[in-house]
């Protein structure tokens, strides 16, 4: 049923949004306007707020939570099964074919009626919408002289809004500040003019039952992310000016793709990818912990992260902060394969046979999911504390970004890095993204130990090491387990780990010969209750150290 508001005064803030005439109101160029009826209006000597105007809205239409998801992106987010099981057919039912841009949301739409005022005649309507209810964060639409607007970037769930009716006199009335429904359904896919593959990273719910902040964390490609086209001016002004992001974060290797936008803080965070070695994470863990430094500090947001097509080193930023946050393992892979709908050079998916554009990313899922941990969000964070983020920037970052209940990431891993560890070895700082900002270097018959106390139990003992010199992928690359000694409290252990030294992650990357690092899980020990010296003693060749860690398996 149509329900008439009589509207109260509120001030309309005049910020932008991109896509329409941005401009709200304004007052009458002439000395006098003509209303519908002919008669002359003289406009106000202070164009102001007035009342006497009736607006009517439908709360039915109100009520019903409007999709902003395409059909085939529905078909897509519906897809029953494991999406790290999904296939190149899965993507191809969903139009998801990763060669052409279908990731443009569809439109939000409202409607209403107005009576206006004796005497009055409405020039244009505003629509101002937001996530609060005092409309303290404002996304302003300009209308025409229809009682209804499309427009696109809604927000996930309830969005509060009100209309402004804008007369010819230079004067306005609002209606009530009034909500309407959009589906809860992540990810909230946005419109960044010429920009594919743009999304909020909010709106998902976390293991512990919490919800991730929208308008925080943007994910989107780059400039030139065709490797030709520039970011056109309408995608620079939604990035400014409706999305008010603060913090650009290149994870590209060119600052070619940087969008570069007036006033805010452009970082570049060179992510190597490519086929050797395998682990995106360890391979990447210094720019890793440059982008969480930067997600810790609240004053950076609103954030965008970008490589050039926003799939390869963006995605596994997306999946670092999805698992961070408590998002499930299976909705982050989800967001991952959303990217299929962009043009991304070719379709991604995990298990992906011969992939020769970008990484087949099962290869550093698997080593994610090898760690110990009760879910991905505590495995994520376990990851991320052995490559150097120390635990109150992740807690800041989920603090930051999360509402409602908030997990308990409980302390079962105890951690030796950087001065945590001795060594008889070389003890190095680099201020190069190819290596631990602090690791040590051991040589035949080094070692490097780690005093820890822990609980009673089994524990796995995890090393993240580098090896710097030549691997080769062929099965007669020397053994880890021949390649190391492990002692526990000066008992020698033996290394159940299977791997080779190519299996175990080592080797140089395409791009800048940089060491291969990697998550290496050399067994499952029984520990006692105390202190514990864990000892990891070199044979015969040179390898550089950066963590170890005690943790007990769930």
């Amino acid at each position: 049923m149509n329900k008439k508001y009589v509207l109260g005064s509120l001030l309309i803030l005049a910020l932008t949004m991109t896509g329409c005439n941005t401009t709200p109101g304004g007052n009458s160029n002439s000395s006098a306007d003509k209303s519908s009826d002919g008669s002359i209006i003289q406009p106000s000597k202070d164009p102001s707020e007035i009342t006497g105007g009736v607006f009517g809205f439908n709360d039915e239409e109100l009520n019903t939570a409007q999709e902003i998801h395409t059909a085939n992106q529905l078909k897509y987010l519906n897809l029953e099964k494991d999406y790290y099981d999904m296939t190149k057919s899965d993507l191809d039912a969903c139009d998801a074919l990763g060669n052409k841009n279908v990731s443009t949301p569809e439109k939000t739409k409202l409607n209403w009626t107005f009576e206006a005022p004796n005497g009055y005649e409405v020039k244009n309507y505003t629509l101002v919408f937001s996530q609060s209810m005092d409309l303290s964060d404002p996304y302003v639409v300009q209308g025409t002289k229809d009682t209804s607007i499309s427009f696109y970037n809604s927000f996930l769930g309830t969005n509060y809004f009100k209309i402004v009716a804008n007369f010819t006199t230079g004067d306005k009335q609002s209606s009530d500040v009034m909500a309407f429904k959009v589906t809860e359904r992540a990810p909230r896919n946005l419109y960044v003019g010429n920009m594919p593959n743009c999304r909020d990273m909010g709106g998902r719910t976390t293991y512990a039952g919490g919800k991730i902040k929208q308008g925080l964390i943007y994910r989107t490609s780059g400039s030139k992310f065709d490797n030709r086209t520039d970011s056109d001016a309408e995608a620079k002004d939604i990035l400014l000016n409706q999305l008010r992001v603060k913090t650009e974060i290149n994870v590209a290797n060119s600052t070619s793709n940087n969008v570069g936008l007036s006033g805010t803080n452009v970082e570049n965070a060179y992510m190597a990818y490519g086929a050797v070695p395998y682990s995106n994470l360890a391979r990447n863990s210094v720019r890793i912990r440059q982008v969480m430094d930067i997600l810790a500090d609240e004053d950076n947001y609103p954030v965008f992260y970008h490589c050039r097509i926003g799939t390869d080193r963006t995605g596994i930023t997306g999946i670092m902060i999805n698992g961070l946050l408590g998002v499930p393992f299976n909705e982050a892979l989800q967001d991952y394969g959303f990217s299929n709908f962009a043009p991304i050079d070719n379709q991604r998916y995990p298990n992906k046979p011969n992939d020769t554009n970008g990484d087949d990313i099962v290869k550093y899922i698997d080593e994610l999911l090898a760690l110990p941990g009760a879910n991905f969000q505590e495995q994520v964070y376990l990851a991320l504390r052995m490559i150097g983020v120390p635990a109150a920037k992740l807690d800041k970052i989920i603090d930051i970004m999360t509402y409602g209940t908030k997990a308990t990431i409980p302390a079962t891993a105890k951690i030796g890095e950087g001065d945590g560890l001795t060594s008889d070895g070389s003890k190095s700082t680099s201020s190069d993204f190819k290596a631990p900002a602090t690791y040590y270097g051991i040589g035949s018959g080094k070692k490097v130990s780690f005093t820890t106390t822990t609980t009673a139990g089994q524990k796995d003992v995890i090393v993240y090491m580098g090896y710097t010199g030549s691997v080769s992928n062929n099965n007669n690359q020397d053994k880890l387990a021949d390649s190391i000694t492990l002692t526990i409290d000066g008992q020698e252990k033996t290394i159940s780990s299977t791997k080779n030294l190519w299996t175990a992650g080592f080797g140089a990357t395409q791009q800048d010969s940089r060491i291969g690092y990697m998550f290496n899980i050399l067994g499952n020990y029984e520990f006692t209750a105390g202190e514990h010296t864990v000892e990891i003693v070199s044979k015969k060749s040179t390898f550089n150290v950066g963590s170890v860690t005690v943790a007990d398996r769930a």
